[in-house]
């Protein structure tokens, strides 16, 4: 460890460097440690040329006498860090040859970031990787020009198998994502090195935009619709398809790639622009890490009272169905049996409720590794019993539709201990202030969208979903959940729906 410099905890430089430097060094070494803002594959190179003395650090290597001297930099700069896996790589970019800039273990998971800022849930899957014994590295392609225009500059050389390559990131433009963006990222598989040492890769999207529970309906006279969420799976679709026929033509090989998403509301859009063009675009279930979050708070607020859940209409059944498995199977599971509600939406129009009610009730049981199912009488009046209410949605945004369904269920249990609120995506295009409207005691939402300050909201726990994407990358033989409970939704069947814990 070298002396901090400027007062702060930055270790000096191992390596002489110019006094008029110093001040450039300590801004790139703060920047390779942040993940807000993460220094771009590009600057990290054009800096390390420059602090090694190079005056043209866009078009010059830096010189011969420089290279013993450029490595020691370059491992004193990158450190415990995610970039540490790629020395070599970083070695060579600068431009030093010889013994150095050679060979690298090879990495279980290559991880890039596909929009402007990195997102939290890009670290916490890289830590969660690691975590399992994995040799993770970190890459941030993306840059900016003096303009703001985005830039894209990747690695050119890799020294190393790659047995994935994970490209993360949502495409919300509020928050910095970017489906051009996205799309350049993709765009650096075309550099044949990196096709040829990859074996597979993972296109994640934890929030894809233009997927917010659009429906068909308006009248043609309003005006001729092009969906965003069809228009972006076209835009990478279509960019990726021509990548691997590409790359078909130039090395004779292609990796492996797939898109996915954290709970997709839904399930044609998409996926369906993908398969045509012969892509794979899955759902990726986060209902076990809620579970978690559900069973949490449940054991931190000591309640004991029966859990029911809310399936509030029919596209919500696969996703609550999935929570309801997941919480009876828990290690720490807090009941052996719980209760799921059915709620039947009459829909005027798109987006209008007209009316609403209990269409059955379920009560599932877990029996050694079994699930067991029956029907319960749905309540003619209200009941007054303790009871837990968790009501959960794949999304929340205004929170109106979310307001009227926890009203009709507390209609019917007056008296709840704790009425929780579970979604997927916290969009909030209105502000946090629906969370009050709402009227639950709890939320618990993921962390596909990040919202400075959401956590510190009382009553809100942010969950986080990397190691139900972890989980996901992991398993190529991976299927949809929707599609998995398609068939079973509004069963009424007593039947044992699962055999045992580990299914999907």
């Amino acid at each position: 460890m070298g002396v901090p410099i400027f007062g702060i905890n930055i270790p000096a430089p191992k390596v002489r460097i110019n006094a008029s430097l110093l001040e450039k060094y300590a801004d790139l070494y703060r920047g390779i440690r942040d993940r807000k803002d993460t220094v771009s594959w590009r600057t990290l190179i054009t800096s390390i040329r420059e602090l090694l003395g190079d005056d043209s650090p866009d078009f010059k290597k830096v010189s011969r006498r420089f290279h013993l001297k450029g490595g020691k930099l370059i491992k004193s700069l990158v450190a415990k860090t995610y970039l540490e896996p790629l020395i070599p790589e970083i070695e060579y970019a600068v431009g030093i040859r010889g013994a150095l800039g050679r060979g690298g273990s090879d990495l279980d998971f290559l991880l890039l970031n596909g929009r402007h800022f990195p997102e939290p849930i890009l670290w916490t899957l890289a830590d969660f990787a690691k975590s399992r014994g994995k040799r993770v590295a970190v890459v941030n392609p993306v840059g900016h020009y003096n303009d703001g225009q985005t830039r894209v500059v990747g690695p050119f050389k890799y020294f190393r198998r790659i047995k994935k390559l994970v490209i993360l990131a949502s495409t919300q433009s509020k928050l910095g994502g970017s489906i051009s963006v996205l799309s350049n990222v993709i765009k650096l598989l075309r550099d044949n090195d990196l096709a040829m040492r990859t074996d597979s890769v993972e296109v994640v999207i934890p929030m894809f935009g233009g997927s917010r529970g659009h429906r068909f309906g308006q009248s043609q006279e309003v005006g001729y619709e092009v969906m965003e969420a069809g228009f972006n799976a076209q835009m990478l679709s279509l960019i990726t398809v021509d990548i691997l026929a590409r790359l078909k033509k130039e090395i004779g090989k292609t990796p492996s790639i797939r898109f996915s998403s954290v709970d997709i509301h839904n399930g044609e859009y998409p996926a369906h622009t993908f398969n045509e063009v012969g892509l794979t675009f899955l759902s990726i279930n986060a209902s076990m890490v809620l579970a978690k979050g559900i069973i949490n708070l449940i054991n931190e607020k000591r309640i004991k009272a029966p859990l029911k859940l809310v399936a509030c209409d029919a596209g919500a059944v696969p996703r609550t169905q999935s929570l309801a498995r997941d919480i009876l199977f828990d290690s720490q599971g807090i009941s052996e049996s719980l209760q799921i509600i059915y709620v039947e939406k009459k829909r005027a129009g798109a987006g209008v409720v007209k009316d609403a009610e209990i269409d059955k009730i379920e009560e599932w049981r877990a029996k050694n590794k079994n699930i067991q199912i029956k029907n319960v009488k749905v309540p003619g009046k209200p009941d007054f019993k303790n009871t837990i209410i968790a009501y959960s949605d794949d999304m929340i945004d205004t929170g109106g539709t979310a307001e009227k369904d926890l009203k009709f269920i507390s209609s019917f249990y007056p008296n709840a201990s704790l009425k929780i609120f579970v979604a997927t995506h916290p969009i909030f295009s209105k502000g946090f202030g629906v969370l009050k409207r709402i009227g639950a005691d709890a939320y618990i939402l993921g962390n596909t969208l990040s919202w400075d300050a959401l956590s510190d909201i009382k009553g809100v726990e942010v969950v986080d979903f990397a190691e139900a994407i972890y989980r996901f990358i992991q398993n190529h033989d991976n299927i949809n959940y929707h599609a998995h409970f398609k068939n079973r939704r509004r069963s009424r069947s007593k039947k044992n729906l699962f055999k045992n814990k580990d299914q999907t």
